[in-house]
């Protein structure tokens, strides 16, 4: 079978890193070895666009990485990670009983245009020669401070605010409450059996932005905003590029026939 260059996109699932995408796909192809990228990691939390270069098409992949994207994103509020989404662990909470849809509306006005960011220390990033995650895990502190960062948000919008969502929390571990830590682990446990019964609000957000955006540190940085704390409980990506969900992308269970892929190719 001859193998034709080019790019598609698909509906990455929630749950599967985008490398392990990648090699999914290249073990269909036993004959012919598939040169594959992709145009922009997703989280394994995260779903939605996912834009895959195969053999020569991995030369187009940068214009991807560049160009803007659009998310939805659902905070939970009053509770913060680790991680800054709900693979992490809570390190702290914050109050909510002042926040109304009127106020997140105002308070996001502020993180449109270009604007100052921390990257979250669970990413990609690397610092010396190492990937941030892997100090992080290891529990080693940065060789030094992370540095806010410049990047653009297109426009940022409120789409729904709910006073009584129920999502599960993580795990609680050096949790802090007004940033004073727990002093043995009996009082962890019962902080922890205490927020895993709280109900706590969540807001849902439209983001467009430029390369380069954690939307888990704008959901965490909104919340501090807020004088509250939040973090990432689901993630979208809904277009990058010319690639928009469900309008041309493929479902992952349809890329187990490389017919689905290849068909894909020849319509981009």
């Amino acid at each position: 079978m001859m193998i034709p260059h080019g790019l598609f996109a698909i509906n990455k699932p929630r749950g599967l890193s985008s490398v392990t995408i990648l090699n999914k796909i290249k073990k269909l192809q036993t004959k012919n070895k598939l040169k594959l990228g992709h145009g922009g990691t997703l989280d394994p939390l995260a779903s939605g666009v996912l834009v895959i270069g195969v053999n020569d098409g991995c030369k187009r992949l940068q214009e991807y990485i560049n160009c803007n994207k659009t998310y939805e994103a659902i905070g939970i509020l009053g509770l913060a990670t680790d991680t800054y989404d709900s693979e992490g662990k809570i390190i702290a909470t914050g109050p909510t009983k002042h926040i109304t849809k009127e106020y997140i509306s105002q308070i996001i006005s502020k993180f449109t245009g270009d604007i100052m960011q921390v990257p979250p220390l669970y990413s990609a990033l690397r610092m010396e020669g190492r990937r941030l995650y892997e100090y992080a895990r290891e529990g080693l502190s940065l060789p030094k401070d992370l540095q806010p960062r410049s990047v653009r948000i297109n426009s940022l919008s409120l789409l729904n605010f709910m006073t009584n969502g129920t999502v599960q929390v993580p795990k609680i571990e050096n949790y802090t409450t007004n940033m004073n830590y727990c002093k043995n682990i009996k009082q962890a446990k019962n902080l922890q059996e205490a927020v895993s019964a709280a109900s706590y609000p969540t807001f849902k957000i439209r983001v467009e932005c430029g390369r380069g955006t954690y939307i888990r540190s704008l959901v965490h940085d909104i919340g501090k905003e807020l004088g509250s704390a939040a973090y990432v409980v689901e993630l979208i990506r809904i277009q990058q590029g010319n690639f928009i969900l469900k309008e041309n992308t493929l479902e992952w269970d349809e890329c187990s026939n490389l017919n689905n892929i290849f068909e894909a190719l020849n319509k981009n």
